[in-house]
């Protein structure tokens, strides 16, 4: 009977943790159906302090003035990458990661830009500004190791907030 009691808390926990993934799915299910939000995009000048090969543009969703939604797309030498971040009451709620690369073309002895494939996508839930659960597949970019750590996926998200709010106006 003792050991039901201990384990109650994490049952608990489990349960609130899976209701809050399905409120948050849900939330981001609705931004990204939402063929009525406004956007807002800017050229990698405007918010990158190093320029990419491929350049790069940062673009905010805006539902009735407030932003939603803030999509990052980086062109690389190497393929690209597109980072979501979604965003309920000014608050991150869930980051979509995502690296595709150049397919090679082995008649041609070079890559094709036209042509991609997913070798890296991660889905991080947030709740009350903290990380509540990750799901990674496939290789991580190296230089992106640290781009997914829960501060910094927090803090760009902030800053990309404040700089198209900003702009914005």
């Amino acid at each position: 009977m003792l050991a039901f009691f201990a384990f109650l808390p994490s049952l608990v926990f489990a349960q609130n943790k899976t209701d809050q993934k399905e409120a948050i799915r849900k939330a981001f299910q609705q931004i990204n159906n939402d063929q009525r939000l406004k956007k807002l995009t800017l050229e990698s000048e405007a918010f990158l302090k190093h320029m990419p090969d491929g350049g790069g543009e940062l673009t905010g969703f805006y539902k009735d003035g407030q932003l939603v939604k803030i999509r990052e797309w980086i062109g690389l030498s190497d393929g690209n990458k597109v980072v979501e971040y979604y965003l309920k009451d000014g608050a991150l709620i869930f980051v979509y990661g995502q690296f595709n690369t150049w397919m090679f073309d082995a008649t041609l002895d070079e890559f094709d830009h036209s042509k991609t494939k997913t070798i890296f996508e991660g889905r991080y839930y947030f709740h009350q500004q903290k990380l509540i659960d990750k799901i990674e597949k496939g290789n991580m970019h190296t230089a992106d190791e640290m781009y997914y750590k829960e501060n910094n996926m927090l803090t760009t998200a902030n800053q990309y907030a404040t700089l198209l709010n900003k702009t914005k106006k």
